[in-house]
Formats: structure tokens, sequence, C-alpha cells
């Protein structure tokens, strides 16, 4: 059943934050377009890291984007990514510098895990 919705958005700092988490409890699978801005508006930035926290073994932290992914100032700077979390996963990321990058995670689908 799709499911559009807009989950949050956060300004990222240097240390990981988690982005968005797929709770265990409903046990759906869901995909989430993530988008990452730099709202500095002047100098590059770099997404130091994004990785997905996979429950299914033992929290492994999985890479979704390249270690220092530049995100650019101005119309063609936006990045965005598309990915699917099984229940429990979770995505954190972090920048190179605190309120230069601003993510939002927008829920494109879900459905009951089997």
């Amino acid at each position: 059943m799709p499911d559009t919705k807009a989950v949050g958005g956060l300004s990222l700092t240097t240390s990981l934050q988690t982005l968005v988490t797929n709770t265990a409890a409903d046990a759906k699978i869901r995909s989430y377009v993530l988008d990452f801005v730099n709202i500095d508006g002047v100098n590059a930035a770099d997404i130091t890291q994004c990785i997905w926290i996979d429950s299914s073994a033992s929290n492994a932290q999985r890479p979704i984007l390249p270690v220092n992914t530049t995100v650019r100032p101005g119309r063609d700077g936006a990045l965005s990514r598309e990915f699917i979390l099984d229940p429990g996963d979770s995505i954190q990321v972090s920048a190179s510098a605190a309120g230069d990058i601003y993510a939002t995670v927008l829920q494109v689908y879900e459905e009951p895990s089997a």
C-alpha cells in the first residue's frame, strides 16, 4: 500500500545523528527519499558519513553514500537518494560543518514485512 508522507528533517552537525528510523514494532518495510541541501549558500560542505544501521545484522553500519560526499551551494547542489529500510533499521548522517546541510526525509512506500 503506498503511503507518501513527510517524515521530518534536520540540520546536520559534525556528529552522527539519526535521520530516520523504521520502527520495528510497526513490522513494515518502507522506502524513503533522502534529500540533502546546502543551506550555507556560499561554501561547499561534505556529508562525512551517511550510514544504514542494519538491525538484522546486529546493527552493522553500512555506507549509503561515499565518505565526504560534497554538497555544493546553489540549485545544482542538492543531492537525493532513495533507500529501503526493514523494520528496526535506521539511517544516521553527519556533515563537515554544523548547520551547512539540511536533510529531509519523505516516506514514499510501505508494505507489511513477511
